[in-house]
C-alpha cells in the first residue's frame, strides 16, 4: 500500500501540470498564428497523436527494463517538454514541444504496469483506482491552477510562468521517483527484447497474437471514442440545446470529474472484488447508455445532471476495470507492453472523437453524438465477451501480491 501512495502522488503531481498547460495552449497558439485547427488540435491533438505511436514502446520498455527507469525518463521528458514549451519562439517550436512531450508520455502505462506488478488480483482493481483518480484529480484541477497563473487576458497572457510551473511539478515527480519509489519488477521477471525462440519482439507482438486482448483493447478504443465525441461537443449542444452559460459548462465538467474520481477511488475496486470484472464492464457500459439516452433526451438542469452522472460513473469504472482485466489476461512477461497498446488505443479515441464530433452534430443534429455513443457500445461489450477471465468475484482470491 506504500508503494501505491507513493505512486499515486507522483501521477497526482505530474498530471497536475499536465493540467496547467491544457487550457493556455489554444490561447498562445492562436497569438503565434496558428489557424483554428491548429489551435484545437495542435495541443491536445499533437500530444495524443503522438502517445498513440509511443505509449506501446514505453509499455515494452517497462517489460525489460523495469517501471521505475520508465517513470524517471517520462517525468525527466515532462520537464524538458514544458521547459521547450514556455521558452518556445514560434508556432512550429510550440506544436513540436507538444509532440515532444507526448512522446514522453510513458508514464501512464509504466504506472499501471507497476500497480499490476505489486497487486493480487483481489486488490488489483483498487490499486488501478487508486492511480485513475490521481489521474482525474491532476486534470480537475490543473486547469483552474492554469487559469489563474495565465491571467485573464489572452493578448497578455503570461505562459512562461504556467510552463515553469509545470515543469516543477513534474521535477517534483521524477525525484519522488528516484528517492521513494521502490522498483516493482524484478529483474529475473523481465522480459528481453530479443528472445532465441521468437527473435525480436515488437511491442505490438504481445498483443497481435492474443485476440483476446485486441478484444478489450478494441473495447477501450471504441468506448473512447463515444466519450470524447460527447465530451468534445458539448460545450457547444448545452449553450444550444439547454441553454446553458460557459459557466455551467465548466460546473459540469467539474462534477463529472469529481464523480469520476469518486467512482475510481472509493467504488470500483470493491465492486470488482465482489462481482469481477466481466460484470463491472457490463454494468458500467449500462450505465453509458443511460448516460447517452437520458443526456441526448434531457429537457432541464436535473435531468441533465442525472445522465451525466451515470456517463461520469460508467466511463470511469469502465477504464479502471478494463486495465484490470488486461492485466489477468496478460502475460506475466508482457504487462507492460499490454498497458502501453492500451494507452495508445485510448490516444487515438482521444483523436477520432473530438475529429468527428463538429461533423456529426452539423450534419446529422443535436442527438447524433448520443446515438453514436450508445451504438458503439454494441461492438464493445461483444468485444468484451471473448475475455476468459474476471467473469467470478475475487472474494475468494489469494492474498495480494507484494
Amino acid at each position: 500500500m506504500k508503494a501505491l501512495l507513493t505512486l499515486f502522488l507522483i501521477v497526482f503531481v505530474d498530471l497536475l501540470g499536465f493540467g496547467i498547460i491544457l487550457p493556455l495552449f489554444p490561447f498562445v497558439a492562436e497569438r503565434m498564428g496558428a489557424d483554428p485547427w491548429l489551435v484545437t488540435f495542435g495541443g491536445a491533438g499533437v500530444y495524443a497523436l503522438a502517445q498513440v505511436f509511443a505509449a506501446p514502446f514505453w509499455g515494452r520498455f517497462s517489460d525489460s527494463y523495469g517501471r521505475r527507469l520508465i517513470l524517471l525518463l517520462s517525468t525527466a521528458g515532462a520537464v524538458a517538454g514544458y521547459l521547450w514549451m514556455g521558452f518556445a519562439g514560434s508556432l512550429a517550436m510550440l506544436i513540436a514541444s507538444r509532440a515532444f512531450s507526448g512522446v514522453m508520455s510513458g508514464n501512464i502505462s509504466a504506472a499501471f504496469a507497476y500497480v499490476a506488478d505489486v497487486t493480487g488480483p483481489k486488490e488489483r482493481a483498487k490499486g488501478l483506482g487508486m492511480i485513475g483518480a490521481a489521474f482525474g484529480l491532476g486534470f480537475m484541477f490543473g486547469p483552474a491552477i492554469g487559469g489563474v497563473l495565465g491571467g485573464e487576458d489572452p493578448e497578455t497572457m503570461n505562459f512562461l510562468l504556467p510552463a515553469l510551473v509545470a515543469a516543477g511539478l513534474s521535477a517534483l515527480a521524477f525525484l519522488g521517483t528516484l528517492f521513494f519509489l521502490h522498483e516493482s519488477l524484478p529483474p529475473a521477471e523481465r522480459k528481453p527484447w530479443r528472445s532465441r525462440r521468437r527473435g525480436f519482439q515488437l511491442p505490438f507482438t504481445a498483443v497481435a497474437a492474443r485476440p483476446v486482448l485486441l478484444g478489450v483493447i478494441a473495447a477501450v478504443f471504441l468506448i473512447g471514442v463515444g466519450g470524447t465525441t460527447l465530451q468534445s461537443i458539448f460545450p457547444v449542444w448545452g449553450p444550444d440545446i439547454l441553454g446553458l452559460s460557459p459557466r455551467d459548462v465548466g460546473f459540469v465538467f467539474f462534477a463529472m470529474g469529481l464523480v469520476g474520481v469518486t467512482v475510481q477511488g472509493a467504488l470500483v475496486g470493491r465492486v470488482v472484488v465482489r462481482f469481477g470484472e466481466k460484470r463491472v464492464l457490463y454494468a458500467s457500459a449500462a450505465a453509458h447508455a443511460i448516460g447517452y439516452t437520458v443526456m441526448g433526451l434531457a429537457w432541464n438542469h436535473a435531468s441533465l445532471a442525472l445522465g451525466a452522472a451515470c456517463f461520469a460513473a460508467g466511463h470511469a469504472s469502465f477504464n479502471t476495470t478494463a486495465s484490470s482485466l488486461l492485466s489477468l489476461e496478460a502475460d506475466q512477461g508482457e504487462k507492460g507492453a499490454v498497458m502501453g497498446a492500451m494507452q495508445s488505443a485510448s490516444a487515438a479515441s482521444r483523436i477520432v472523437g473530438p475529429a468527428t464530433s463538429g461533423a456529426m452534430y452539423s450534419a446529422f443534429g443535436p442527438q447524433s453524438p448520443f446515438v453514436v455513443g450508445a451504438l458503439l457500445l454494441v461492438p464493445a461489450v461483444l468485444f468484451l465477451r471473448r475475455s476468459r477471465k474476471g467473469d467470478r468475484p475475487h472474494a475468494s482470491a489469494g492474498p495480494e501480491a507484494g
